[in-house]
């Protein structure tokens, strides 16, 4: 067997292969595995994220895998989240006395009980007349965590969703680095893991054979793919036969946009030493203290974008630090963030040619049935993971991926 990718999906299925004692290779196209958990381990003294990096409620596999390895969960609150109303920074608990962050509060509480037209966010929100002071939360909360925007995310969607997948108070972080929980995995591969390997093509007519972009011919009595939805849209990889009509449209109605992480060190802390998140009314919505519970020395804000505002800032070719240091400087005042600016970083998943994008989200074209036609099989001899193929409302989400990997492994070892 062969699988196509070593992030998570990939490499859980791998370990399954593993167990099963089955004899394959998992080829990735990169220098490193892990996929969209990547960390940056020297930027601070403590590991930046500039993949995933929550974990999304007390019991998945994920938050399982970190209990077993000892690793510690640090878990975070709304009431270390400041929002910006009125031009006034408040703590949310404060913020939501007020009337029209309330309404925001219990949108986001009816997303798994929408039963409306099949609109995106923005056309339910502007057709409620719903009140645009508190509008920039719902930017936060649903458009900037789903790696998108409000004018592209299905309300419909969210109806097979886990319930609290946006409950802040289920979320988790780690103090160690995230892809440490997939070092054991990794290590226990070994040479079976081949890097720099990207696949051109899968010829899937009889048992599969595969051409690297360097020539090397491969073949397999079953291959797993865990390409992203946008390399597979983009025919970065190539099938003979083609792909069947059926699947190439399911991949197009699954959204993933491009976007980007922006990391800001400074010299001094100018925020409120309680904040977690900030939910701002500038053009990056959130804004969140990383370090938090992990260091008292490294002063570090992230911001992440996607959506049409990452589309934005790339036709605009600005420079993103510059851009979110400005952000900073409106919302504080007085430039605090230029001046007391150290370094930066910035993550853009949109630019890298074996990801070129964040993770998938709901369009209105979204259904269950769609993801359930990006996991079917070709033929028998070929499968697919990744976290867009998960039907169990864990799309999105590390877990999810760890899922459908494990789920592609017993239908190929079946």
């Amino acid at each position: 067997m062969i699988i196509i990718g070593a992030g998570v999906a990939g490499l859980s299925a791998a370990e399954a292969l593993l167990d099963a004692g089955v004899d394959f290779l998992i080829l990735e196209a990169s220098g490193q595995a892990g996929g969209r958990v990547r960390t940056l381990e020297t930027f601070a003294d403590f590991p930046v994220e500039l993949g995933a990096e929550e974990i999304h409620g007390p019991e998945n596999a994920v938050h399982v895998l970190a209990s077993n390895q000892g690793q510690s969960a640090l878990q975070h609150y709304t009431t270390d989240d400041f929002f910006r109303l009125d031009g006034e920074l408040r703590l949310l608990d404060q913020a939501a006395a007020d009337a029209d962050v309330q309404a925001a509060f219990d949108f986001i509480a009816g997303l798994g009980n929408y039963r409306g037209e099949n609109w995106t966010a923005q056309e339910v929100l502007i057709r409620q007349h719903f009140p645009r002071r508190a509008w920039h939360y719902l930017d936060s909360r649903l458009g900037v965590e789903h790696g998108t925007t409000l004018d592209r995310l299905g309300m419909r969607g969210f109806a097979n969703y886990e319930r609290g997948w946006e409950a802040r108070e289920t979320n988790y972080t780690l103090a160690t680095p995230y892809i440490g929980l997939f070092r054991p995995a990794i290590e226990r591969i070994g040479p079976r893991l081949l890097l720099n390997s990207p696949v051109a093509s899968i010829e899937w007519g009889a048992d599969p054979v595969l051409r690297l972009t360097d020539g090397t011919r491969m073949e397999a009595d079953r291959v797993l793919v865990t390409a992203s939805v946008r390399v597979l849209r983009e025919n970065v990889i190539h099938f003979d036969p083609a792909l069947p009509p059926e699947k190439i449209e399911a991949l197009h109605c699954v959204g993933m946009d491009h976007g980007m992480k922006i990391i800001l060190r400074f010299h001094e802390r100018f925020w409120d030493e309680k904040m977690y998140f900030l939910h701002t009314d500038g053009f990056l919505p959130q804004f969140w203290v990383p370090g938090k519970g992990k260091s008292e020395t490294s002063l570090v804000l992230t911001a992440f974008i996607g959506g049409s505002r990452a589309e934005t800032l790339q036709r605009l070719q600005v420079d993103p630090v510059e851009f979110a240091l400005g952000e900073l400087d409106t919302i504080f005042g007085a430039n605090l963030a230029s001046r007391l600016f150290e370094a930066g970083h910035v993550a853009d998943w949109g630019a890298d040619p074996w990801v070129r994008g964040l993770y998938s989200y709901p369009t209105i074209l979204t259904t269950n049935s769609v993801r359930e036609t990006l996991a079917a099989p070709l033929g028998g001899r070929v499968f697919f993971a990744g976290e867009a193929t998960d039907t169990h409302g864990h799309s999105g989400t590390v877990h999810g991926a760890m899922a459908t990997g494990r789920r592609a492994a017993a239908a190929m070892l079946a």
